[in-house]
């Protein structure tokens, strides 16, 4: 992928969190997954969690039966803002994942990076920012990931295929959005509660081997690797 375009698609994901951050935060007011409750329960208080694309701030409902360190990060202003509001006495900050050491003093426990890759075009993007949370990792520490599952055509998903044939089709015959994208990747459109169109998101289709691939590349070692009906889960030192 062209650098030109990486921009491009880069510019567009902060521009569409930071349009639709209120009705973004709507949609996650609902009770947090069972697989990140265990993959929390271990924390003790006192252990410095980042949270690296933190959106609505969601993580810390996990947490809050413990007194953690706690710093989140997020490239929309508007969500920082949100999370400042329902969280006063934790800290937000507005920062980039490609650039991590411009906002984050490193020596963290735990990293939590929640479909936050998806959004990251290009490979040697994506192994950016993984480099990038590995550098504010304690050696004892662990990053957490996740990246939605959507290549299943079960569960409302099968529209994505038909987004990512779609998106492989215009890049081979030099179309789509911003210009040629890889494979696997699709711009769609965010719609409102009335199904109004109000802003376009870019999403990364993953595999399981890529991202295993990914982590590999940046130098990580794979604790944990799994799958559910939605997502994948990495544990990465």
């Amino acid at each position: 992928m062209k650098q030109a375009v990486a921009q491009q698609l880069l510019d567009l994901v902060k521009t569409n969190y930071n349009t639709i951050a209120l009705s973004f935060a709507a949609t996650r007011r609902k009770e947090i997954w069972p697989e990140i409750k265990a993959l929390t329960a271990d924390i003790k208080s006192s252990s410095r969690v980042l949270d690296v694309g933190c959106g609505s701030g969601r993580l810390l409902e996990a947490l809050s039966d413990r007194d953690v360190n706690y710093l989140g990060v997020d490239s929309s202003e508007e969500l920082i803002k949100l999370c400042q509001a329902n969280y006063p006495g934790n800290k937000f900050l507005v920062g980039d994942i490609l650039n991590l050491q411009a906002t984050v003093t490193g020596n963290f426990d735990y990293i939590f990076c929640l479909a936050v890759l998806p959004h990251i075009p290009s490979s040697s993007l994506r192994v950016k920012a993984l480099q990038e949370l590995k550098n504010e990792l304690e050696p004892e520490g662990q990053i957490i990931i996740s990246a939605w599952n959507l290549w299943l055509s079960t569960n409302g998903r099968k529209r994505f295929l038909w987004l990512i044939l779609k998106g492989w089709l215009a890049g081979l015959f030099g179309f789509g959005y911003p210009g040629r994208m890889d494979f696997g990747d699709l711009v769609f459109p965010w719609k409102d509660t009335q199904g109004k169109e109000i802003s376009s998101r870019y999403y990364h289709a993953f595999t399981g081997r890529e991202l295993r691939g990914l982590a590999i590349k940046a130098g990580l070692k794979v604790e944990m690797f799994k799958r559910d009906k939605f997502n994948y889960w990495l544990i990465l030192k």
